[in-house]
């Protein structure tokens, strides 16, 4: 399985929400170990339902959920209030810059890319 999205619990109001959520449209997910964290299925054309999904659950303007894309060199950043298509180093300065201002702290403005 290629999963290319990781969630949080911690990062999400209703997090059984938001799975009955994934399911009911039919993303492939599973939970990780012991752990609540849960990895997801993401195809590139359903980015945005997913992030819709993910944005109402998110319980902090800076937590955030990362979407690689290796096969489209593309990583899509969902926040609470924007979504962010990072293709090149150049946007993904710019998305840091914006997540810190936020309140994200430095050094979780570190996340993987696939550019």
């Amino acid at each position: 399985m290629n999963f290319n999205a990781y969630i949080l619990d911690w990062s999400m109001d209703d997090y059984a929400q938001l799975r009955q959520g994934l399911a009911t449209f039919g993303f492939t997910f599973e939970q990780e170990g012991q752990s609540e964290h849960i990895r997801v299925v993401v195809p590139f054309e359903r980015a945005e339902e997913f992030a819709s999904l993910c944005r109402a659950h998110l319980n902090s303007p800076f937590n955030y959920v990362d979407i690689q894309y290796p096969n489209e060199k593309k990583t899509v950043i969902v926040f609470k209030q924007e979504t962010f298509v990072v293709s090149n180093s150049e946007d993904n300065e710019r998305v840091k810059t914006q997540a810190i201002q936020m309140g994200l702290p430095p050094a979780q403005a570190d996340w993987a890319t696939s550019f």
